[in-house]
């Protein structure tokens, strides 16, 4: 259980650590986000390896979801309730991230889901 609690804290932490180092200004160009990463390339780096740790602990987190989610339907009478659980918590981590920058947390969530759904072992 410690586990669990600790990746969701690594994902919401990483999350908006990435929101909030890469930013991107409204009216959106795509020049100035460009300048903005090159002028601060430890900034860049930095966000970019909290991003990729982030997405991974994300990915495994959906990846193990889905896998349970599985298993689950295929044993009639199984209590589904804990797997319900971490779904709503992974499911405000982001709607809480998404709070604090919609167009970060789309990008982090979609790669992480489409990464967490590529790596299932059938």
């Amino acid at each position: 259980m410690l586990k669990k609690v600790l990746n969701y804290f690594v994902i919401f932490l990483c999350g908006y650590i990435v929101i909030n180092w890469i930013s991107i200004t409204h009216p959106f160009v795509l020049a100035d986000f460009f300048i903005s990463l090159i002028m601060n390339p430890l900034k860049f780096f930095a966000a970019s390896l909290v991003f990729f740790i982030g997405f991974l602990f994300t990915g495994r987190v959906i990846r193990e979801l889905i896998h349970r989610t599985r298993n689950a339907w295929q044993k009639p009478g199984a209590w589904r309730g804990d797997l319900f659980f971490e779904y709503l918590v992974l499911f405000f981590i982001f709607f809480s991230l998404f709070y604090l920058g919609w167009e970060q947390t789309l990008v982090f969530f979609s790669l992480s889901l489409f990464y967490g759904m590529i790596s299932i072992e059938l």
